[in-house]
């Protein structure tokens, strides 16, 4: 018997399937117009003289047009320098190429002082000491039209000096700086005086030189004996310092920090309770004047010095860069660690000192839709590579973690691995860990380190996570280096873009951007604009034929 009830029950189910496969149909449309939106990119040919010349310049004017000039090669016997300017309009929609010529640059020689604060040297005999040495390089240097800098025409004079204090010790070398202005010849250098005195600590001070090798003492006053953990120069030019109590000198948590102006001026000192007794700092930020520390520690209740090495990244000129401190340090980071710490500092003040436990970042661990190849992260070596705060004052790391790589080239080379992005609260308490997978993992891509930025969308309720996908090629970076036959192996950046949900510490679809056929030079990574929350790419393929350009809005 025909049952009409069965029919209409299953025409009525239809009908309802029909509606959630409309709607699901029109979510996908809607998505993907928003997806487009906000991503886009375009491609425009090079003309002929654009492919013999170089990427020169990247501009953005007023009304968020893109302005990208090609020089072409400079020949000798013309006094005029060529160029063509190719424009975009803020939809990154193909305006026009120019043409413009300029005058060569004429400038005079100039004399220029450098001063090298260094330790070891080239034989035998010194190439372990840790003592101080200084060289003064006078050098008279011309304009290169071609290389547009200038480039040393003549060694003027050559002096180095082993500097002694007053008493007759000598000094044992830390780590040196100098200011960001190249007009500013003098050199502060950390550095550690022995003591006569058995009953006394040896002592860190700061070594003001100026230009004729004189040198001027700023003790540290550090009131027993002390290890240094960890010093580096700020954007601001100020040193910030960690240092830790030896073994029977004090409770092994009492850390100093001491951040000095270039002049060596103490500008903040403050005596803290380490959250390890062996803290091993590895990066320091500032953000609007506060400075973030971050490390990790192992259970041991031992002092600094008993489980890990002094912090010393001074140079030496005959162990290739590292000193025997050095080298020792960064076995330490091969350590499998138990702990994360975020320290911040504000003014004279510890913030906040906070603790991870390693096993933490496997229950918070979140990966993107699709995405595979993402690890968790387990204690291993870490480079950090960026560190954003937002408006409520969460904190995010990013880096990578890290190895080493025998490229064929004799000593092995730093390898940048797996991503790691940590997500924590005003308080430094774990929020999330993200992962991506990485897309190139041949030596020739991870030998360099991925560049990653954080931007903040309009609303201010998520955040873009930009990470600058590396592909190693083999051969000439640029056309300056093809007319000089400088081959070298060179990192090709290519954008891939994830949108994190700062409320919920969840990570959107990732995109990428160029299709993997249109890279980004090293000099020219992004060009952000403010005042449209937007971010505009520059490329070109690897035969340098076409000129590709890509914008995410970030909404």
């Amino acid at each position: 018997m025909f049952d009409i009830s069965s029919t209409l029950n299953l025409t009525s189910k239809t009908k309802k399937m029909k509606r959630i496969y409309t709607t699901i149909v029109l979510l996908i449309l809607v998505s993907n117009a928003a997806y487009s939106q906000e991503f886009k990119e375009t491609v425009q040919e090079l003309t002929a003289k654009s492919q013999k010349g170089y990427m020169y310049d990247i501009t953005k004017n007023d009304a968020g047009n893109s302005n990208i000039t090609f020089k072409m090669k400079v020949n000798k016997k013309s006094d005029d320098v060529s160029f063509e300017e190719y424009s975009f309009d803020k939809n990154i929609k193909f305006l026009a190429t120019t043409e413009a010529k300029e005058k060569k640059e004429q400038k005079a020689d100039v004399e220029r002082t450098s001063l090298n604060v260094y330790v070891g040297g080239s034989n035998s005999f010194d190439v372990l000491s840790m003592k101080l040495k200084l060289n003064k390089v006078v050098r008279l240097k011309t304009w290169n039209h071609e290389k547009q800098v200038y480039v040393t025409k003549k060694v003027l004079s050559d002096e180095s000096i082993k500097p002694k204090n007053d008493n007759g010790k000598v000094y044992y070398g830390y780590a040196s700086y100098s200011s960001l202005d190249d007009t500013k010849s003098d050199v502060l250098a950390l550095a550690k005086v022995e003591s006569k005195d058995k009953n006394k600590a040896d002592q860190f001070l700061v070594l003001m030189i100026n230009d004729k090798l004189e040198l001027k003492e700023k003790p540290l006053d550090l009131n027993v004996s002390y290890s240094l953990v960890y010093c580096q120069q700020m954007p601001n030019e100020n040193i910030v310092t960690i240092f830790a109590p030896n073994k029977g000198k004090s409770d092994p948590s009492n850390y100093v920090f001491c951040e000095f102006d270039i002049e060596g001026n103490i500008k903040n000192k403050v005596e803290f309770k380490s959250p390890a007794s062996a803290l091993l700092i590895t990066a320091a930020y500032e953000k609007d004047g506060n400075i973030y520390f971050f490390g990790t520690s192992t259970k041991s209740k031992d002092a600094f010095a008993e489980v890990f090495n002094e912090y010393a990244p001074i140079y030496n000129p005959g162990g290739g860069g590292s000193n025997k401190l050095d080298l020792k340090w960064r076995k330490s980071l091969d350590e499998d660690m138990d702990n994360f710490h975020l320290l911040k500092f504000k003014g004279n003040q510890l913030a906040f000192a906070s603790t991870t436990a390693v096993p933490e970042f496997k229950s918070k661990f979140k990966t993107a839709p699709g995405d595979k190849g993402a690890t968790v992260y387990k204690g291993k070596k870490f480079y950090i590579e960026n560190f954003f705060v937002t408006n409520t004052e969460d904190y995010l790391i990013a880096g990578q973690l890290t190895s080493s790589v025998n490229m064929g080239m004799g000593n092995p080379v730093d390898s940048y691995e797996d991503i790691i992005c940590f997500h924590f609260d005003k308080t430094g308490s774990l929020k999330a860990q993200y992962g991506i997978g990485k897309m190139n993992n041949d030596k020739k891509s991870e030998i360099f380190d991925m560049k990653q930025n954080f931007y903040l969308s309009s609303d201010g309720k998520s955040l873009y996570w930009e990470l600058m996908e590396i592909k190693g090629a083999k051969g000439y970076e640029s056309f300056l280096d093809a007319y000089y036959g400088s081959a070298t192996v060179f990192p090709l950046y290519f954008p891939r873009i994830v949108k994190i949900d700062l409320a919920n510490s969840t990570l959107g679809t990732i995109k990428a951007l160029g299709d993997r056929k249109y890279f980004l030079k090293r000099d020219f990574p992004s060009i952000f604009d403010k005042s449209e929350n937007s971010i505009t790419y520059i490329g070109l393929d690897e035969d340098w034929e076409k000129l590709w350009v890509g914008k995410v809005l970030l909404q």
